[in-house]
């Protein structure tokens, strides 16, 4: 047998150790298993500590579907879907339902939100509601039926930061503040004067100084308006004097006139037309003070039955039909300073017109001009790119036109609205509350 040497040991010294260590075994049959044991052991409880490190990593980034994005850029990413697609996934993970609930990023979000129409139309028993979403390329719309869950709808009359003003379904003369996206509703007592609100201007504006929401509704002006602010203590209407200190200040006979919804510019200022070739009723929602907004000077005297006013790219617009083949588009520029500019003249001569999908239509009408003191303007979309129009009939309905300002491009669609049909523009958020108190004065909108 060859034995080799260790360190400074000779033959013998080392035969001698190997010896003892035999002699130890004998004495403890066991000891070699249970240094095995005990390695083993280890070995087993290294691998089950790995293994429970791995499943831990495995569950974080389960709960983190991004675990390599930066809080930011996820953030950033998130903040530009619109918003009925976060209420329908915010609770993917935690992350996403912490993000999404923030009332930052509801403001922010809300900066994105594409403006849609709400159609309202009478059927009988009940009304419906249309979705109308332009579409992101082509001069063109996609309607959708709005579902409530079987729920019956009341008359839409207003829309302030994806919140809508609404008649109570139920109760007659009563007004309802609901957010169709997140199910939040608070129900507003009745007003003052009684008002049935079948005859009357209510809208639901936004303070920018106060962060208060504010119904404002206008009877009666003898009356005044009756201002409630949504989530106030008191929960009671409040009176102001309205715009009209005598009766003969009043430029519509009392015995015809009936106050309609005001155009809304970003729920802060509200516009109520009041059958005057002069001027315009304006009321700045953040002192609650009525004011005289004069109409810009033509160069002649204006029609009080030939403009419309529209929301337009967040200013205020006047749209006036000026003959047969000519209508101007006008833009308050400054509210404060009332400064007027004409944005754009629709001209018949250089407006290219097309019917789109009207099979009843003869080919020679499909490219022919509508008489533009028929047009009656409805709203803007594309931020003011696109209007629409409601061509006037002998009958209730009216069919749809859209022109595109930048490609003068007026089309014609098959599409018809009921002279009673109100049309309120909208755009949707993740606004919500638990209660009324969570409506008082907010850190956004």
């Amino acid at each position: 047998m060859r034995y080799e040497l260790k360190g400074k040991k000779n033959i013998l010294q080392y035969c001698n150790e190997e010896e003892e260590k035999e002699e130890e075994e004998e004495e403890n049959p066991f000891a070699i298993l249970y240094e095995n044991v005990i390695f083993d052991f280890e070995e087993i409880f290294t691998h089950y500590k790995m293994k429970e490190k791995n499943l831990l990593k495995y569950h974080k980034q389960k709960q983190n579907p991004l675990p390599n994005f930066p809080e930011l850029v996820i953030y950033n990413i998130i903040m530009k879907i619109p918003a009925e697609y976060l209420q329908k996934y915010r609770c993917v993970c935690k992350l996403w339902h912490e993000i999404i609930s923030s009332k930052k990023f509801i403001a922010q979000n809300f900066i994105h939100s594409i403006t849609e129409l709400l159609i309202v139309v009478k059927t009988y028993p009940h009304l419906k509601a249309i979705s109308l979403r332009m579409d992101e390329k082509e001069l063109d719309f996609k309607l959708e039926k709005l579902d409530f869950a079987g729920m019956r709808m009341g008359c839409i009359r207003s829309s302030c930061n994806g919140l809508v003003l609404i008649h109570d379904p139920k109760i007659e003369g009563k007004l309802n503040v609901i957010n169709f996206l997140t199910k939040c509703m608070v129900k507003l007592p009745r007003c003052p004067t009684g008002c049935p609100h079948k005859k009357c201007g209510v809208a639901l504006g936004f303070s920018p100084s106060t962060k208060e929401y504010k119904v404002v509704h206008m009877y009666a002006d003898g009356f005044g308006y009756e201002i409630f602010t949504l989530g106030c203590s008191d929960n009671k209407w409040k009176c102001i004097p309205g715009p009209f200190k005598v009766p003969f200040e009043r430029p519509f006979n009392l015995d015809t006139f009936r106050w309609s919804d005001p155009v809304s510019i970003h729920g802060q200022v509200l516009h109520w037309y009041v059958s005057s070739k002069e001027y315009i009723i304006s009321m700045d929602v953040n002192d609650e003070t009525p004011r005289k907004t004069y109409l810009p000077t033509l160069g002649e005297e204006i029609d009080k039955k030939r403009y419309s006013l529209l929301e337009m790219g967040g200013y205020l617009s006047v749209v006036y039909n000026v003959s047969d083949i000519q209508i101007d588009v006008w833009i308050l520029k400054d509210f404060a300073a009332q400064v007027w500019f004409k944005k754009h003249s629709i001209l018949a001569g250089s407006v290219n017109c097309t019917t789109l999908n009207i099979p009843s239509l003869p080919n020679k009408c499909k490219h022919s001009l509508p008489d533009f003191r028929k047009l009656v303007a409805l709203s803007s979309l594309r931020n003011g790119e696109v209007i629409m129009f409601k061509h006037k009939t002998n009958t209730n309905y009216g069919c749809i036109y859209l022109y595109d300002i930048k490609h003068m491009e007026l089309k014609r669609f098959a599409l018809k609205i009921r002279g009673q049909s109100k049309v309120v523009p909208h755009r949707s958020s993740l606004i919500c509350w638990k209660t009324k108190s969570e409506l008082l004065p907010r850190e956004y909108i």
